[in-house]
């Protein structure tokens, strides 16, 4: 057993969960729910300002493209929510020939602009829905055994129009048993 075995085995799960269910992202598209292993993939320059510092060029024709060039859009796909990252921040082995437990944390974030602030109840829509998956069905990928209890919360701060919540659970995975014949 790995650690990244684990990891994808819950992403796999999760995608499969989701599958099928859209809500609505930062640029008003309807999406799919995305699962992120450790965290969200950096955006390819959709993020990142161009400087502003005035540059000055003598050339009028240079100007004149300037003033013809489309404004860059975002792509739906650039954005990343609503999404769930499956975090691994940590594990144990408490002896030799025991079960390794093994810390996962689920981090799940939606997009909800409406002024009625919202958006808590999509994402608790998804923790639930999770919560639900995991008590019901407690193994992942035949080998992985979600471990009582199980917790979540919501966010305190004020992060309108984004709206988080997260998941804590432990995983008792496979022993680890030595290769070596004891003498």
């Amino acid at each position: 057993m790995t650690q990244e075995f684990l990891q994808d085995a819950m992403v796999a799960d999760l995608e499969q969960l989701f599958e099928g269910e859209t809500l609505k992202n930062s640029a008003g598209m309807e999406r799919r729910i995305r699962v992120y292993p450790q965290d969200v993939p950096i955006r390819a320059g959709s993020d990142i300002e161009e400087d502003q510092e005035p540059v000055e060029d003598l050339d009028p024709e240079a100007e004149q493209l300037e003033d013809q060039a489309p404004a860059e859009e975002i792509e739906p796909e650039d954005v990343p929510e609503p999404y769930v990252i499956v975090r691994l921040p940590g594990g144990e082995l408490p002896a030799q020939d025991e079960r390794q437990t093994v810390e996962a944390v689920l981090v799940v974030c939606v997009c909800d602009p409406d002024p009625n602030r919202q958006g808590f109840r999509d994402a608790l829509h998804i923790v639930n829905k999770i919560l639900t998956h995991y008590a019901a069905n407690n193994i992942v990928a035949r080998r992985y055994e979600v471990q009582y209890p199980i917790k979540w919360v919501t966010q305190e701060e004020d992060t309108h129009p984004y709206y988080f919540a997260a998941m804590a659970l432990k995983l008792s995975a496979p022993a680890i048993f030595k290769e070596v014949p004891e003498t």
